[in-house]
């Protein structure tokens, strides 16, 4: 992929392709009904930036922009109509509807810049409440390849997601699906999406250059400081903004992207991007934890963690992997799997980290006052399924309030009252380390499948566990990409006799027993004499192993 420089002004975001034509970057607004999205659109359109911005909205009328501003041409004096949904702005704004697909109102759009002969500075559009930002980059990409003369003289650029401060923390303890949530959104597929509404949430948050969490003034500074902390841990590499009414300065929306924009990734390179930024925030907090205990002891404390795995009754490892929980749709995703080499073999002293400090409001440590962090999970051997299915058993799924809206809870109650709180000798046992968690994904390598890819997703008390693709190491030479630089990500993957088969999984949770769920996932792993019997079964066969060069 081309990789562009971070933009600097107005006019200057606009990027050239390979023959040298100036490209009009589009930025992608994603969100929820009711999120703030409109808000924001209207402040763009009313903009006084000198910038000249085409918009395309799911509805004009909704976006109640001041008639002030309506151009005399668009109310009747010639150019585009009302009864075409277009509204041309004197500041030299247009704002059309999504009457057919977005992609054919982006032509529509520059189609109209030049009948007017001045180009845009940016086209910005408002997906519905309940759409999905992955699915509309990869339709922007394949758009580009099938029909170029479509979106000619465009890129997408920027994908923002805007959040509802206000509703947040209760959405993401609920357990419904889009096709029940009308009051969210809705498109042409809403109806039949069986999808839950927390992991559609998780994608927006994710799936993002820049991330807008609105209504803050509908909630307390202590909500304020959890909901960005939590967000600032779920998309670490987002820029966040802080908003009331949907008014950001533009800059930091319109082009606002770094170099290393989700809308050059897929969904490989960003679980490449998510776990290389999670290792480098456990390292850089692993050595302010050391500098911290020789100043503070003199010397730096050891840990080791050993690996406890119960041994397997059958001498094959194949059985079939079950579990209880309620399963949303399966995504099917073309092969691509790649991320960093982990290099640690036996990845057993890793270090709590605190949230990223990337955002444009950077967080010390005095302000992850929740204690929401995440880290990477990462082992060169299978997981039996029969083991893992105890372990799953753990997830929060059923519990009636995640560690989340506890954490809340638990800082009001620390705010009410200074004492500590009594300790109770009958108290029940210490839940499990997992009940800690709010959001956990990853690839997974299971026994019972030599050439499966199984994709972990916990978001909220939703989990889920798909079949995602085939390892590269069972596909043969030439099917892989022609791209040398792709390639060369894939083979990055690979370490030793399995290739690129590995556990790779982060975890996102509150307060979190990191030891302790380590434990719990290194126990899942094979013996070392039912990896002697998981090689006899599957590594024997010649064809389904290839070694990289």
């Amino acid at each position: 992929c081309r990789k562009m420089e971070e933009p600097t002004a107005k006019r200057a975001r606009i990027d050239e392709d390979t023959t040298g034509e100036k490209l009009v970057p589009v930025t992608l607004i994603s969100g929820f009904l009711g999120a703030g999205k409109t808000s924001l659109l209207k402040n763009i359109l009313e903009n006084k930036s000198g910038l000249k911005v085409g918009v395309i909205v799911n509805d004009v009328a909704e976006v109640n922009i001041d008639k002030s501003l309506v151009s005399t041409k668009a109310a009747g004096g010639g150019g585009c109509s009302l009864q075409e949904d277009t509204i041309e702005l004197q500041n030299g704004c247009a704002c059309c509807s999504v009457s057919e697909e977005f992609l054919e109102a982006i032509e529509k759009l520059m189609q109209l810049a030049t009948e007017r002969g001045v180009p845009w500075d940016h086209i910005v559009v408002e997906s519905s409440g309940v759409a999905e930002p992955r699915e509309i980059r990869d339709n922007f990409r394949n758009a580009l390849e099938s029909q170029p003369e479509v979106l000619d003289g465009t890129e997408l650029h920027t994908l923002v997601t805007v959040v509802d401060g206000s509703t947040f923390l209760e959405e993401f303890e609920k357990r419904n699906k889009i096709n029940q949530r009308e009051d969210l959104g809705k498109n042409d597929f809403s109806d039949q999406n069986a999808r839950q509404v927390v992991d559609l949430m998780c994608e927006q948050v994710e799936c993002c250059d820049v991330l807008i969490l609105n209504k803050s003034d509908l909630i307390d500074e202590k909500q304020l400081a959890l909901l960005t902390e939590a967000l600032s841990t779920l998309n670490p590499t987002s820029k966040l903004h802080v908003s009331e009414r949907g008014k950001v300065d533009l800059s930091n929306v319109l082009a606002a992207a770094s170099p290393n924009r989700v809308a050059k990734m897929d969904e490989d390179s960003e679980h490449r991007n998510l776990v290389a930024k999670v290792k480098s925030q456990e390292h850089e907090h692993g050595h302010a934890e050391e500098h911290a205990d020789k100043h503070e002891h003199g010397h730096v404390d050891k840990h080791e963690h050993g690996h406890v795995a119960d041994k397997c009754d059958e001498s094959k490892c194949t059985h079939e992997h079950d579990h209880e929980h309620e399963h949303g749709h399966v995504d099917k995703h073309e092969h691509g799997h790649v991320a960093d080499k982990c290099d640690e073999s036996k990845c057993t002293h890793e270090h709590d980290h605190a949230a990223d400090l990337s955002h444009e409001k950077s967080a010390g440590r005095e302000e992850v006052r929740f204690g929401i962090t995440s880290f990477c999970y990462q082992r060169r051997r299978p997981f039996h399924p029969h083991r893992l299915k105890k372990v799953v058993m753990q997830l929060p799924v059923r519990q009636e309030h995640l560690a989340l809206s506890e954490a809340l809870t638990k800082a009001d109650a620390r705010h009410a009252s200074a004492e500590p709180a009594p300790v109770d000798s009958d108290a029940p046992p210490a839940r499990s380390p997992m009940q800690a968690l709010i959001r956990s994904k990853g690839f997974m390598w299971l026994s019972n499948s030599d050439t499966q890819i199984f994709y972990w997703a916990l978001a909220g008390k939703h989990f889920e566990l798909t079949q995602y693709a085939q390892w590269w190491q069972t596909i043969p030479r030439n099917e892989w990409p022609e791209d040398h630089k792709e390639v060369a990500d894939i083979e990055a993957d690979f370490d030793g006799e399995w290739g690129d088969r590995r556990q790779e999984l982060v975890f996102i949770g509150v307060k979190m027993d990191k030891a302790g769920i380590v434990a719990l996932l290194d126990e899942c792993l094979l013996t070392d004499v039912e990896m002697g019997h998981y090689r006899k079964h599957y590594h024997d066969d010649s064809e389904s192993v290839q070694q990289v060069s």
